[in-house]
């Protein structure tokens, strides 16, 4: 029994084996696709031509919407707040010179009242002395008069003495009526400069009332807190009879008819900023701000020293180099745009955290908004769809800026570039490595320098895998 399990065992085995050759014979080898051998053995290459790039190069970052102003009122008066307005709530909308609260003004209209009287007051008393001062003019002119008619008479009672027609005691006489109306009229004369110190003296106490009168109207007048500009309430701190002091500040109102963008930028696209400022200063006029619109020429291989002769430096180290930019932002599938400059430093100075230069972009027609991109409109919902409005602070928007570079650019498509940033390029049915300096990353392709020794416009580069790549190496180009 035992040896007849052996024997069956071996049986099957032989019989899966004897079926397996059978299989493999019966399905036959396998065809593979082969693919017809190249010229003289030369590896397949893909390659596509480098351009030209001839348009403005696009700086994209991260941006966040900030108020452009924001007004901070506080009360310039103290006193009980007696009325305030429907709209001083905080997200309302208020126009120019609109009255937000009002402040008790009785206590300031009793100032006026009482310093109106004092300016009163003070008119009659400076007319009354005006009299006075009239009357003492009245009367030197009398005594002068006195004066003149004892001084003749003097001297007629000193030449009668002389002929003895007049004795010494009527000389004497006519002495001391001469000296008692010339004491007379040096009095009065004393009392005039008396009078005019005390008008002097009095005008100006009545220009201090007139002033301390147009400061209580002044004060009165504060007691009504109007709208500076046209905007929204983003905080009120008051409600009506309530306290308020002066100089607290009661209500903030955000202009909305302007707002800024404020954005971070490396340093390497400050540089683009600061290589393009000639191409994008206003000194032109009308005229294109692109070079190549404008109808210069750039040869390929421009030397450092030309460029840096071509660049007009700025007066300042803190002179901005202005921008175009657009401001974009996404809802619900659709893509809003507005149009704004990059046109300052957000400070003076680098993030410390980050090491990037903080930028401000200011857009003067929040309401001006295009809808870019996004999803079509529904039959019969036209104008039935949600947009934004306007611009909204704390949005956060992706922000565009757009630069004319000042040096011939190429574009290579990112898969191009090799480890190193070496392209290989196809030249007379070889390959030539080139090393790029790239300037800027859009999408899927590279924008580099154009040199004279490195890569071209017009250069075919290869676009596909390479193995064990080496200057020299034939290859052949397929799928171009």
């Amino acid at each position: 029994m035992k040896s007849l399990g052996i024997i069956v065992q071996s049986v099957i085995s032989l019989a899966i084996v004897g079926g397996s050759i059978f299989g493999y014979f019966a399905m036959g080898e396998p065809e593979v696709a082969k693919r017809p051998p190249s010229r003289n053995g030369a590896p397949a290459v893909q390659t596509l031509p480098a351009e030209r790039h001839d348009q403005d190069l696009r700086i994209e970052v991260d941006g966040v919407v900030i108020p452009f102003r924001q007004v901070e009122i506080a009360a310039e008066v103290q006193g009980r707040v007696s009325s305030k307005s429907e709209n001083c709530r905080k997200g309302r909308e208020v126009r120019q010179d609109d009255l937000l609260i009002e402040i008790d003004p009785r206590d300031y209209q009793l100032d006026v009242k009482r310093l109106e009287e004092e300016l009163q007051q003070a008119d009659a008393m400076i007319r009354e002395l005006e009299v006075e001062i009239q009357t003492a003019e009245n009367q030197k002119e009398l005594i002068t008069q006195q004066l003149a008619i004892d001084t003749r008479q003097l001297e007629r009672n000193q030449r009668l003495s002389s002929t003895a027609a007049a004795s010494q005691s009527e000389i004497d006489a006519a002495m001391r009526a001469e000296l008692s109306t010339r004491n007379t009229l040096r009095e009065i004369t004393d009392s005039q400069h008396l009078l005019r110190q005390r008008f002097v003296r009095m005008e100006s106490g009545k220009d201090l009332v007139r002033a301390n009168l147009d400061k209580a109207k002044l004060a009165l007048e504060r007691t009504k807190v109007y709208s500076p500009l046209d905007g929204v309430i983003v905080d009120e701190s008051v409600e009506q009879d309530g306290y308020v002091q002066a100089g607290s500040s009661v209500i903030v109102v955000q202009d909305n008819s302007q707002f800024d963008v404020t954005c971070k930028l490396h340093m390497r696209q400050m540089h683009w900023l600061w290589q393009s400022q000639p191409a994008n200063q206003t000194a032109a006029g009308d005229q294109s701000t692109s070079i190549a619109q404008d109808g210069t020429t750039r040869e390929a291989g421009e030397s450092t020293s030309q460029l840096a002769a071509a660049t007009k430096l700025s007066s300042s180290g803190y002179d901005f180099p202005e921008a175009k930019a657009v401001v974009r932002f996404e809802l619900e599938g659709r893509e809003y745009q507005w149009s704004g400059v990059l046109d300052r430093f957000d400070g003076a100075g680098i993030d410390a955290q980050t090491r990037m230069v903080p930028c401000r972009v200011h857009i003067d027609q929040p309401l001006n908004v295009e809808l870019v991109a996004g999803v079509a409109e529904p039959d019969g919902l036209i104008g039935k769809v949600v947009q934004p409005p306007a611009l909204m602070t704390g949005m956060f928007v992706k922000v565009h800026i757009f630069v004319t570079p000042p040096m011939p650019l190429v574009r290579v498509p990112q898969k191009a570039i090799q480890p190193g940033d070496i392209v290989w390029c196809v030249r007379d049915g070889t390959l030539v490595s080139r090393r790029v300096r790239r300037a800027v990353v859009e999408g899927d392709d590279v924008i580099a320098y154009e040199e004279k020794d490195g890569l071209m416009a017009g250069d075919l580069v290869v676009v596909s895998p390479l193995a064990s790549p080496f200057d020299g190496k034939s290859v052949a180009e397929v799928g171009r």
